[in-house]
């Protein structure tokens, strides 16, 4: 039975008891209003319901041990961003479920990179409440009731095949993982016909991510990470394949929660997609915090990168941060394109940079080493290291 109390200068709040979980309901007085009387309460769940005042930021007082908190955002207001970024900080361990109003998809999409785990429409249909409460439930048991903030994830696009995107990514992946220590970073080769990011590394792995995939729902965090090889720099490589596989034999939403869960099991997760665009990948790209386009020089490669930009447009994923990557660049005093060329046609701003250095990549990715190995002291290391400084920046302004 819904019991109403009042709690001083905070408005009153409404709690059901039940059994299984904790949640905390944010909610203006007119939706508080429309979900009606809970005498059952919901999914069996211990539930509060608070109003607040969704144009302003949050004062309410929120028990620690909240397993879930389900809040009416309104994403367009820069108070409404601050309670949830109050809430994460916070509560660190709370699954979050945003309840919005007429929700455009790049919206919802937003609001999953800023480290919500669900959102809901307004009204609530309690039916809907029910059946998000009963998913986040299944998914803290899998986890063992811990709930850990998402990690990042970093996609890598190229413009053209050839362009040398795999072969930065396996050195800038290995490199940003000695950086991190401590912190866990992953790699997903998810270019299922051509990958060879775990040969550019040395690596031989016994599993792909088709052992991932056959094994469908049975996927939980210690079958994730049986299945990633370790790299001497701390990375792990969840590789490709042996064998080809057709693009569209993976299915998107067993594609991207592989991906949801390595992003609660590591802090940065980097994904090498494949030249050709599939339904899957543009959902994975959609998860992203942020993706690296990769091209170079020539018009051919800077045509792409265009169509790549416009379909992401296209797809409703114009909010997706992006920024380009120059690789094999070189200075050439008479060159025919130079990156305020290349800057005018992709209609965007070229800050990172890698240097052409075709021999010394070669070799490393030969011999399955970092660059470093062949040569302790090169620009190409020294490039990655300032794209590495990009990333942080960028990943940076999602918090």
């Amino acid at each position: 039975m819904g019991v109403l109390t009042v709690q001083k200068g905070k408005g009153p709040a409404w709690s059901v008891r039940g059994g299984s979980g904790s949640v905390e309901m944010l909610l203006s007085q007119g939706e508080i209003e429309a979900i009606g009387p809970a005498e059952r309460g919901l999914a069996g769940f211990d539930v509060r319901l608070s109003i607040i005042d969704p144009v302003r930021s949050i004062e309410n007082e929120i028990p620690r041990s909240t397993q879930v908190i389900l809040i009416e955002l309104r994403p367009e207001l820069e108070a409404s961003l601050r309670s949830l970024a109050i809430l994460r900080a916070e509560h660190p361990q709370a699954r979050i479920v945003a309840a919005i109003r007429d929700a455009a998809l790049p919206v919802v999409r937003s609001l999953l990179r800023a480290g919500v785990h669900d959102v809901i429409q307004l009204p609530l249909d309690r039916a809907e409440v029910i059946a998000t409460l009963m998913q986040l439930r299944e998914d803290a048991a899998k986890t063992g009731g811990a709930i850990a903030p998402r990690g990042r994830v970093v996609s890598v696009v190229k413009s053209v095949g050839g362009v040398g995107a795999t072969s930065l990514l396996t050195q800038l992946a290995a490199l940003y993982a000695q950086k991190e220590g401590h912190r866990e970073t992953c790699l997903f080769d998810l270019d299922i016909q051509f990958g060879n990011a775990a040969t550019y590394l040395g690596l031989s792995p016994a599993l792909s991510i088709k052992d991932l995939l056959d094994a469908g729902a049975r996927v939980d965090a210690a079958l994730l990470r049986s299945t990633c090889t370790r790299h001497d720099s701390g990375l792990d490589i969840f590789s490709a394949p042996s064998e080809m596989m057709p693009l569209e034999a993976i299915e998107g939403d067993e594609i991207c929660d592989l991906i949801d869960l390595a992003a609660q099991e590591y802090d940065t997760v980097f994904v090498d997609l494949p030249g050709s665009w599939t339904n899957w990948s543009l959902s994975v790209v959609a998860r992203s915090d942020l993706v690296l386009l990769v091209t170079e020089l020539s018009i051919a490669s800077l045509r792409q990168a265009r169509r790549v930009l416009d379909l992401m447009e296209q797809q409703d994923l114009g909010d997706v941060k992006v920024q380009i990557v120059m690789n094999r660049f070189e200075k050439k005093m008479f060159g025919a394109i130079g990156l305020s060329d290349a800057a005018t046609a992709l209609r965007r701003q070229i800050h990172l940079s890698v240097t052409n250095d075709f021999r010394l990549m070669s070799a490393a990715l030969d011999q399955g080493v970092l660059l470093s190995e062949i040569k302790a002291k090169n620009r190409l290391t020294a490039d990655l290291h300032k794209v590495i400084e990009g990333v942080d920046s960028l990943l940076a302004e999602r918090s």
